[in-house]
């Protein structure tokens, strides 16, 4: 049987020759690796929550190719591209790449895509596919000619190299590093310990609560032996829930139990969810949006500060990775649209599609209200009150020539 992995499916069988002779030197830091963080923070549920919630809305982006000619916009004029841009390798659609990008860039703030070309596919630089990468350090290499390139180490233990120029790289908290985004190693540890402290306390608490503590007094003197024996017995047949489910007891002339009170401590809400919100708005979100209660004034100023910049660096790196420089001389790029009116109220909607619906053709008007387009719907309606600004000084002079001719 034939197996392959899908190392080589994404990467090919053969491993490329790279000329890479040492390490590259960065300006202001002695380490060029990038370091995957191998900690628990995935495993934390308001960290998968917070991550899980930016990035099925980065999911939502609609990446579009380009191309300004002479003025004249052209959506989708590659039939290669347009298919790269709804299903970008054979593992998954487009959905499932912004969303595991997004969620690398916030777990990480590095997130690394590969492309993967083949000189045989004709266009677009000979792509075939481009795959999310998840490796657990990363390297930066440089060769004889100034080349950059990026090695690969994977948890398994097998690495690949490949070129920069190959790699789509998004990066978040890009400050101290001359390359990495920062590690949130740092930031976000205490949180998460704090956190854990906070939900272990609450564990032990219910823990406490159900358990019942007392004194067994003895009403003659007894060796430790018959001591320790009643107080066995006793603990096992009342106070063990398991063999108790009756709750009842009856009362013995050898000893007297008196219970002992003990309120353990639980952190308040206003504590609990202090940690939460912490967390929440490191990664620029809060609870409406988690909710999905939010109102189109909170849903733009989440956008503008979550999803939108990784919109703007998908559309950067990808018009950069994907065209020659030739190509996007000629006006080739690649946008990731968001349709952010689809969160806007309805009345905002009737407004939008009354007063401005010249704007918007019937299928994006469609759109807005989450319906599918139909067939003639890419036309622009325009109102017969409104007339082109250059065809108004001629209408206006015409009427003025009529009048003089009246007169």
């Amino acid at each position: 049987m034939n197996v392959r992995s899908m190392l080589t499916n994404i990467f090919g069988k053969e491993e490329k020759q790279y000329k890479t002779v040492h390490i590259f030197k960065m300006l202001n830091d002695e380490n060029s690796t990038f370091y995957n963080w191998n900690g628990k923070l995935y495993d934390s549920s308001t960290i998968r929550t917070a991550v899980g919630t930016n990035a099925i809305h980065a999911g939502k982006l609609n990446p579009k190719h380009i191309r300004y000619t002479n003025g004249q916009v052209n959506v989708s004029p590659s039939d290669n591209i347009k298919h790269l841009l709804r299903r970008p390798n054979m593992y998954m659609n487009m959905f499932d790449f912004n969303y595991k990008m997004m969620a690398q860039r916030e777990l990480n703030n590095n997130a690394f895509a590969y492309i993967d070309r083949d000189k045989n596919v004709p266009g677009m630089l000979g792509i075939k596919g481009i795959y999310p990468l998840e490796a657990s350090r990363v390297e930066v290499l440089e060769d004889d000619d100034n080349n950059i390139y990026l090695k690969f180490i994977f948890r398994n233990g097998l690495y690949k190299i490949a070129p920069y120029t190959d790699v789509i790289h998004i990066r978040k908290h890009f400050n101290d590093d001359d390359f990495w985004g920062a590690s949130n190693t740092k930031t976000l540890n205490p949180k998460l310990e704090t956190q854990t402290i906070t939900e272990q306390g609450i564990q032990n608490a219910v823990k406490n609560t159900a358990f019942i503590r007392g004194i067994l007094k003895f009403k003659q003197v007894l060796q430790q032996e018959d001591i320790d024996q009643n107080v066995k017995d006793f603990s096992e047949r009342y106070l063990d829930i398991s063999n108790n489910k009756k709750g009842l007891a009856y009362s013995d002339p050898r000893y007297e139990f008196q219970e002992t009170k003990s309120e353990p401590f639980v952190p308040n809400k206003a504590q609990m969810d202090y940690t939460k919100q912490e967390i929440y708005e490191y990664f620029n979100t809060n609870e409406k949006i988690i909710r999905g209660n939010y109102n189109e004034s909170e849903w733009t100023a989440y956008f503008e500060v979550a999803i939108e910049p990784y919109a703007i660096q998908s559309s950067l790196e990808w018009t950069e990775k994907l065209f020659t420089p030739m190509e996007r001389a000629y006006g080739n790029e690649v946008v990731f649209e968001a349709n952010r009116l689809a969160n806007a109220s309805n009345s905002t909607k009737i407004t939008i599609c009354k007063d401005l619906k010249h704007l918007f053709t019937v299928n994006e008007q469609r759109e807005i209200w989450n319906m599918a387009p139909v067939e003639g719907g890419d036309k622009r309606l325009q109102s017969l009150n409104d007339v082109n600004a250059d065809k108004a000084d001629q209408y206006q002079l015409g009427e003025k020539e009529e009048e003089k001719s009246n007169e």
